[in-house]
């Protein structure tokens, strides 16, 4: 029987592949840093794996991987966010000496992990995106404050990061937004403050004029220059409602984000599966793209459900090397993630935006809607979700965690780190 093994089995798009390869008749173990998770607990994973975290020490974790993937006997290995894969990725020849990796050598990767190198191919291309500005240190950002048009985002480069063996990840909240320029230098400073001492790499910061519209992902496989599989969903709900993971989408259609995905993908040379992320503004219909994910993302089982599945076919292009023809799939399908997405994104609306009553009536009007990890076919995987839930409410009050997923670095972290560095 083939073995996959499938990288960061608490995420929902890792759930979603064992899921979805495990119908098929493949063996599937899932890898983690922790116990009890979603992937664990599905009746699909026939092995569970621990991994030494990699935002804690990448070394080990790679290490760790390749003492596993020596003697495992996969054809395949799926690293499911950009925490498991940048590290993959580094290592890449290593690892294939023992299995197939389903990510682009580094070279490649790296035009998506890097928001900037992102920005550079689009306009390159002719894809339309925000204007950005990169930001080495806090006098390079006072000498352009004043001329840049408001509100704007302060954004990282890249949603993770290492100093040394030791990982921090960031993402985009309410604190990135600012208003004025005097707003700009002000929450800069805070977000430089958080990170405890630690230095971030050159020009790190990005400075991104916003963009206001409603957000779509273009999902898409690529194989040997060829466009194998294409999906678009439209984002209803997300949380951080500044610009996270949808908590509600809907499956839709459009030529023109199409053209746009393919363009670019193709530009970067793209290998595997990728979602490029779009704003389209509802009055004007002017469209920006925001970021590339290398990766499989969040919504997937929305995919899945409509029609494109995404990890068998992937599965198909590289062991079996099977060609077909892009599938088609409905229009109109919705899916939702209840825990703890949809719920932080009820709650962001009450407390944050004030409105209690449409909020609510939106959140009780979705009970219907499928769900990416609640499903009477393999009903365990809800424990892992509710337990992973706990550790990061246990983390947050603790100081590790924001509420959006952020790891934030102590004090004995950014010791560490720069001690390292030496």
């Amino acid at each position: 029987m083939p073995r996959v093994l499938v990288t960061d089995a608490s995420e929902r798009a890792a759930l979603a592949v064992i899921r979805s390869l495990g119908r098929k008749g493949i063996e599937i173990v899932a890898a983690d840093s922790v116990g009890l998770n979603a992937g664990f607990l599905s009746k699909y994973c026939s092995k569970a794996f621990i991994y030494p975290s990699p935002l804690k020490d990448k070394t080990k974790f790679i290490n760790s991987m390749l003492r596993f993937v020596k003697n495992g006997d996969f054809e395949l290995l799926i690293p499911i966010t950009d925490l498991t894969m940048v590290p993959i990725v580094e290592h890449r020849d290593e690892f294939e000496d023992y299995v197939k990796v389903a990510a682009p050598p580094y070279e490649i990767a790296i035009k998506a992990f890097d928001k900037a190198q992102t920005v550079r191919i689009a306009e390159k291309s002719g894809v339309p995106c925000p204007r950005t500005l990169l930001i080495d240190d806090i006098k390079t950002l006072k000498e352009v404050a004043e001329d840049l048009r408001y509100p704007v985002v302060i954004k990282p480069r890249m949603k993770v990061f290492w100093r040394g063996n030791r990982g921090v990840m960031l993402k985009v909240t309410t604190r990135n937004y600012a208003y004025t320029s005097r707003d700009l230098i002000h929450k800069y400073v805070q977000i430089i403050s958080r990170l405890n001492g630690i230095d971030v790499p050159p020009n790190f910061f990005m400075i991104q004029e916003f963009v206001e519209g409603e957000g779509y992902g273009v999902e898409a496989l690529m194989h040997k220059g060829e466009l194998k599989a294409i999906f678009m969903h439209r984002r209803l709900r997300e949380y951080p409602v500044t610009g996270g993971a949808s908590t509600l989408r809907v499956s839709t259609k459009s030529e023109r984000l199409a053209r746009y995905s393919v363009k670019l993908l193709k530009e970067m040379d793209w290998q595997g599966v990728a979602m490029a992320e779009f704003k389209i503004n509802p009055n004007g219909g002017d469209v920006k793209l925001m970021e590339v994910n290398g990766r499989f993302w969040g919504s997937l089982p929305l995919a899945i459900k409509a029609g494109v599945d995404f990890p068998y076919l992937l599965y198909k292009c590289m062991v079996e090397r099977e060609n077909f023809s892009p599938p088609s799939y409905r229009l109109g399908v919705k899916q939702r993630w209840l825990i703890p997405g949809d719920i932080l994104w009820l709650y962001s609306s009450i407390i944050n935006d004030h409105r209690i009553s449409s909020s609510v009536k939106d959140f009780l009007g979705s009970f219907t809607v499928p769900d990416d990890v609640i499903s009477s076919d393999d009903i365990a995987p809800t424990i892992g979700a509710l337990l992973a839930c706990l550790n990061l409410f246990i983390d947050v009050l603790r100081g590790r965690r924001s509420t959006t997923g952020e790891t934030l670095p102590t004090r004995n972290d950014a010791k560490n780190a720069l001690n390292e560095d030496a």
